[in-house]
């Protein structure tokens, strides 16, 4: 499929990832609508990259907010007519290191606001117009490597993350046969503000690191193409197989026979009471 990749609406844009992406695309000469909910740096990248020629609009948006994102889809389409991109990569990282039970409820639904129900909020809103328009577009999420990769206390960002991607799974299920491509970007550690100075969790993090440009790179390449799985890491595959392996093992072992006894019998304890 050809896309043109003129325009493209990138959340989360104001650092990282979603930065890199928005100068990829207007380095490309594409309007790029650039949405995040802090104001402040966003219009300041946004001015950063309008001197250097860019075509960038910067939108302040709470995308956990229904209304908002529904005014950021009238907005992109408002001032680029066709869009050819969504970039759904708005996301927290969230408390990590602490085990699930003592991750304080409010932080964790804060979590599951930004890096679930925002995305989900992005693609009711901006997937009907696109149908409607009927042109070839590419509908990219940002998960993670968290998505398939799960250590200590890290239950909050890696439960988001299996969300998003069993959403990006349908997405791209549900527009099969369409001219929407779905891809699902799977990053593992990467030179971004959001973890500077982060230990990851036992388990959590790979043994390499790239650069927010050179995901950008990737996602730059695959747009128009069927790829879903997008992995920026080098030991990627090292970490996928660890994990798949898990799951083989236990789909090998043998069922319980009906001698086993599954759970010990609670052993006869003597209460001394004393009067």
């Amino acid at each position: 499929m050809q896309l043109p990749t003129r325009t493209a609406v990138v959340t989360g844009a104001a650092s990282g990832i979603g930065l890199a992406l928005s100068a990829r695309f207007a380095a490309a000469g594409g309007g790029v609508i650039m949405a995040d909910i802090d104001g402040e740096a966003l219009h300041r990248r946004a001015a950063e990259l309008t001197a250097q020629g860019a075509r960038v609009t910067p939108v302040t948006a709470d995308l956990t907010d229904p209304d908002a994102v529904e005014r950021l889809a009238d907005t992109a389409f408002d001032h680029l007519g066709d869009i050819d991109v969504v970039c759904n990569n708005a996301g927290v990282l969230g408390p990590v290191g602490q085990p699930l039970w003592e991750v304080p409820l409010a932080h964790m639904r804060q979590v599951f606001e930004v890096n679930h129900w925002a995305h989900v909020l992005v693609a009711r809103a901006f997937v009907p117009r696109l149908l409607e328009r009927g042109r070839p577009a590419h509908l990219i999420h940002t998960a993670s490597m968290s998505a398939f990769v799960v250590g200590a206390g890290s239950a909050a960002y890696a439960a988001s993350k299996h969300a998003d991607l069993a959403v990006a799974r349908s997405l791209r299920a549900d527009l099969r046969g369409t001219g929407i491509r779905v891809s699902v970007l799977c990053p593992g550690r990467v030179d971004t503000p959001m973890v500077q100075g982060l230990t990851a969790p036992r388990g959590a993090g790979g043994d390499t690191s790239v650069s927010a440009e050179e995901v950008a790179g990737l996602v730059w390449e695959a747009l128009g193409s069927d790829r879903f799985y997008l992995f920026s890491n080098s030991d990627a595959p090292l970490r996928l197989r660890d994990q798949f392996d898990d799951v083989g093992r236990h789909l090998s072992l043998p069922p319980p026979s009906p001698e086993e006894e599954p759970w010990p019998a609670p052993k006869a304890t003597t209460v001394v009471i004393k009067h």
